[in-house]
C-alpha cells in the first residue's frame, strides 16, 4: 500500500432517543448525527509491523497501544479473510475523548476506509460496516460520515438528503464521562422514537431543522448531568449567549453544542464563552 492520510471527523448527536434494549443488553437507539469540520488526522504507511503512535492536543487521551480503537480496527480488518499487511498508524488527536464526539470511533473508521482503499479486492461496504460495528456502535456512523439517522444499536443507517451545514459551538468542560456509567444510570430504556423528520423538496433550512430538534431529546443528558454537573453549567452558558437557537449535549457527554443562525453569531458566542470560561475547550464548527 502507499501512505494514506484521512481526516476523522467529530460526530455530533443532534438528538438521541433510547427506545429499548435487546436481550444481549445492547441499547436500541434512534438518533440524528452530523459530522463537524473538526477532525483528527490519521496517517497510515507501510511498515514492518503494526504500530500506533499519537500526537496532538489530546494525545494523552488515546492509549496508542493494542487497546487503541485505531489498532483494533487494523487488526479486525487484517483478520477478515486472513489478510495481513503491517502498517504504521499515526493519529493526531484534536478531538477530546470521553466527550460524546466519537473521536476514537472516527479514527477507527478512518483506518478501515484507508486500508480498504488499498485492499485487492476491497471488502464490500456492508461487510466493512459489520467489522466497524464489532468495534463499537458509533463506527458504522463514522464510516458514513455525513448527516444520518441511526437506529438499532447504531447499524441501521439512513443518510439524510437536503440537510445543510449547521453553524455551531462545541464546548467540553474538560471532564470525561463513562458511556457505560451513563447508560447504567438511565431511568427508562423504553422511550418514544424521533418524531417524523422535516421534509422539503430541496435543502431543508437550518431554522426548520432547529425547530424540529426542539421536539427531540437526548435521553442520555439527564443521567450524564447527574454524573457530571459541569454539563449543566455548559448548557446554561450556551443558552445565555446571544442568538443561541438550541443547546444540547452530544452523545453520552460531556461535550455540548449550541446551534446559531449563522457562523458570525457562533464565533461571537465562542469568544464570549472562551473569555468567561478559559478552562473550557470551545470550538466553532460547521457540521453537515
Amino acid at each position: 500500500m502507499i501512505t494514506s492520510e484521512r481526516r476523522a471527523h467529530a460526530k455530533i448527536n443532534l438528538a438521541l432517543h433510547v427506545v429499548g434494549r435487546r436481550a444481549d443488553s445492547y441499547h436500541l437507539l434512534d438518533s440524528i448525527a452530523v459530522f463537524a469540520d473538526l477532525a483528527d488526522r490519521v496517517v497510515i504507511a507501510p511498515a514492518s509491523e503494526l504500530t500506533v503512535s499519537v500526537s496532538g492536543p489530546f494525545a494523552a487521551h488515546a492509549p496508542g497501544d493494542r487497546n487503541d480503537l485505531a489498532w483494533r480496527a487494523a487488526e479486525a480488518f487484517f483478520g477478515h479473510g486472513g489478510r495481513r499487511l503491517n502498517v504504521s498508524i499515526h493519529v493526531e488527536k484534536d478531538i477530546p475523548a470521553g466527550a460524546g464526539l466519537g473521536g476514537g470511533s472516527a479514527d477507527a473508521a478512518a483506518v478501515l476506509l484507508a486500508l480498504n482503499e488499498s485492499a485487492a479486492p476491497p471488502i464490500a461496504p456492508d461487510t466493512l460496516r459489520a467489522i466497524g460495528l464489532s468495534l463499537g456502535a458509533d463506527v458504522p456512523m463514522c464510516l458514513t460520515g455525513r448527516a444520518l439517522r441511526a437506529r438499532g444499536v447504531g447499524e441501521e443507517i439512513t443518510t439524510l438528503a437536503g440537510w445543510p451545514a449547521l453553524p455551531m459551538v462545541l464546548v467540553w468542560p474538560a471532564r470525561t464521562v463513562s458511556t457505560a456509567a451513563v447508560f447504567a444510570a438511565l431511568p427508562s430504556r423504553e422511550n418514544p422514537p424521533l418524531p417524523d423528520l422535516p421534509v422539503a423538496g430541496g435543502v431543508i433550512s437550518p431554522a426548520a431543522i432547529t425547530e424540529w430538534l426542539r421536539a427531540c431529546r437526548n435521553d442520555l443528558e439527564a443521567p450524564a448531568r447527574a454524573i457530571a454537573p459541569e454539563i449543566g453549567a455548559v448548557l446554561d452558558a450556551l443558552r445565555d449567549t446571544p442568538d443561541c437557537q438550541l443547546a444540547r449535549m452530544s452523545g453520552s457527554g460531556s461535550a455540548c453544542f449550541g446551534l446559531y443562525s449563522d457562523f458570525r453569531e457562533a464565533e461571537a458566542a465562542a469568544e464570549q464563552l472562551s473569555a468567561t470560561r478559559p478552562d473550557w475547550w470551545v470550538r466553532v464548527v460547521m457540521a453537515r
